[in-house]
C-alpha cells in the first residue's frame, strides 16, 4: 500500500496533472469509439442501393402485372421507353429521375375498345404519361 501512496504523492506534485488526466481519458474513449463504429459497419449488412435499371425493371413488371388483371385483357406485355434524367445538385450530389415517355402494351384483349380505353387509363395514370403517349395493340 506504500508505493500506491507513494505513487498518488508523486503525482500530486505533478503540474496540469487535471487536464493531463482529461486529455488521456478523452483519447481513450475516442479510440473505443472509432473501434466500435468501424467494427459495426463491417459486421452490418450491406443495403445495395437501387439502381435506375432496378427502378425501370420493377416498375414495367408491376404495370405488366395489373394491366393483366383489368377486365378483358387476358395476358399482357408491357414495354416502357424511359428518360433516364441525370441532375446534379448545389451540393454536389447527382439524382437520377427517370420519366416515362412512351409505353406500348400487347394484350389478348387488345381489339375490344372498351379494354383498350381502360388499359390506356391506367397505364396513364400510373406513369403520368398522356393517353397519345400509350399504344395499345391485340396479341
Amino acid at each position: 500500500m506504500g508505493k500506491i501512496a507513494e505513487l498518488f504523492g508523486r503525482l500530486r506534485n505533478v503540474k496540469h496533472i487535471k487536464i493531463i488526466a482529461f486529455v488521456a481519458v478523452s483519447a481513450l474513449i475516442l479510440g473505443v469509439y472509432f473501434m466500435c463504429a468501424s467494427c459495426a459497419d463491417e459486421s452490418a449488412p450491406q443495403v445495395k442501393e437501387p439502381t435506375l435499371s432496378d427502378y425501370c425493371s420493377v416498375m414495367q413488371a408491376q404495370i405488366e402485372k395489373i394491366v393483366s388483371e383489368i377486365a378483358g385483357v387476358g395476358s399482357a406485355s408491357v414495354v416502357i421507353n424511359w428518360d433516364k434524367t441525370v441532375t446534379s445538385s448545389a451540393f454536389g450530389g447527382v439524382t437520377e429521375n427517370p420519366q416515362a415517355t412512351g409505353a406500348i402494351i400487347v394484350c389478348d384483349g387488345g381489339n375490344n375498345t372498351k379494354v383498350k380505353l381502360d388499359v390506356m387509363y391506367a397505364v396513364s395514370t400510373l406513369l403520368n404519361l398522356s393517353i397519345e403517349k400509350i399504344m395499345v395493340y391485340p396479341k
